[in-house]
């Protein structure tokens, strides 16, 4: 008897309502399965399905061929999936919103051809070790981009040019020891650009361009205090309004800028900005800090309304800088060589990717951060 009971239910356990929470929200169709022990998608999900979770599930592999029969899919969350492979085939037109983080996923395969309608791509925290140029070919919709928590030493210099429309950026908690100039040129939009916890001592002169930030995360790294850290000095000076210390769980825009937080490593911690580069050769006119660049004292005791004001352009400056470039800055100056991480660095393991609100236990919809 209690094996023809248990014959009698197996074939209700391959319906997705019996297995995962299905809501309508607005006028979308969720569909949560998350932590269900799902090791293969249910069969038959809602063909109208428009949100679909299923995080927390050891499904080790995912193919997009396994949901392109959902047309309407626009937001797909694969969160703690034990995910060492992401396939695309075939073509998802609608998905704006795709969060494969805390995965082990060690390389990103290119996403423009198969979601074109893409605009908020999370692989924070998984084992990317390097980016190809052309990873984000056809994403010219893309407006949040988080690669925090994973292993980069470096970025292609060409690598956020598809982009054009980003808005946010978290390179956060990587082991990137240089940024190449010309990586934030044409970046018009971006607002947001996370880069604490990384193996930085110095930023390429230009590097901003004329690119307005108004939210900067620098903190965590082993800035070296030394001449070739002025430009970086007096950026961190000019906009000491811009520049916040990330608080884990804290809303960006409810923190309290901290110039201070950006500390030499090598001059018992002082704020990068006081640096005064005594007996370095001034920075030039021409490649000084020209969206922002001040002549008189009158113009510097301006307000900070009034700087950013003066800070807002889109004419980012044009620059054409070879990785051969870098290698040989790299190498001719000692202090670009960064063997161990520093003592400062958080960890960012067991950290929440979701600050702003706790592990979502329902179908709502996380809020990626850096």
């Amino acid at each position: 008897m209690p094996l023809l009971l248990l014959l009698l239910l197996l074939p209700r356990l391959s319906y997705p309502q019996e297995v995962c929470e299905v809501s309508q929200v607005t006028t979308q169709v969720e569909v949560n399965c998350d932590n269900r022990g799902l090791k293969v998608l249910p069969a038959d999900l809602p063909g109208d399905t428009a949100i679909l979770h299923l995080s927390a599930n050891p499904l080790g592999a995912f193919s997009t061929a396994s949901v392109q029969s959902l047309t309407r899919l626009a937001r797909l969350y694969l969160r703690q999936s034990q995910l060492t492979s992401l396939q695309l085939e075939g073509t998802l037109p609608r998905l704006e919103n795709l969060d494969v983080s805390h995965n082990k996923l060690k390389s990103l395969p290119l996403l423009g051809q198969a979601l074109p309608a893409l605009a908020i791509l999370d692989v924070s925290f998984n084992e990317l070790t390097s980016l190809s140029p052309g990873a984000l070919s056809g994403l010219g919709g893309l407006r949040e981009l988080y690669l925090r928590g994973n292993k980069l030493k470096t970025v292609p210099p060409g690598l956020l040019r598809p982009v054009p429309q980003l808005e946010k950026l978290s390179l956060a908690d990587n082991k990137l020891n240089e940024l190449p100039l010309g990586l934030l040129d044409g970046l018009g939009h971006l607002d947001t650009l996370y880069l604490q916890g990384n193996w930085l001592r110095s930023v390429p002169k230009g590097f901003f361009g004329n690119v307005f930030l108004p939210f900067t995360f620098l903190h965590n790294n082993p800035w070296s205090c030394d001449c070739e850290i002025l430009y970086f000095a007096r950026w961190l000076d000019r906009n000491s309004d811009n520049v916040y210390l990330f608080k884990e769980g804290v809303d960006a825009k409810a923190m309290t800028p901290n110039v201070e937080s950006v500390r030499c490593v090598n001059l018992a911690n002082t704020p990068v900005y006081t640096y005064p580069g005594k007996g370095c050769p001034s920075l030039g006119d021409e490649d000084d800090l020209s969206y922002d660049d001040y002549d008189n004292e009158e113009e510097v005791g301006k307000v900070s309304a009034t700087r950013a004001v003066v800070k807002f352009s889109t004419n980012t400056r044009a620059h054409t800088t070879q990785w051969a470039l870098l290698h040989s800055a790299s190498v001719a100056s000692p202090h670009r060589h960064m063997p161990h991480p520093p003592s400062t660095l958080e960890s960012p393991k067991n950290q929440s990717l979701f600050p702003t609100a706790p592990e979502p236990s329902t179908p709502t919809a996380p809020h990626p951060t850096p």
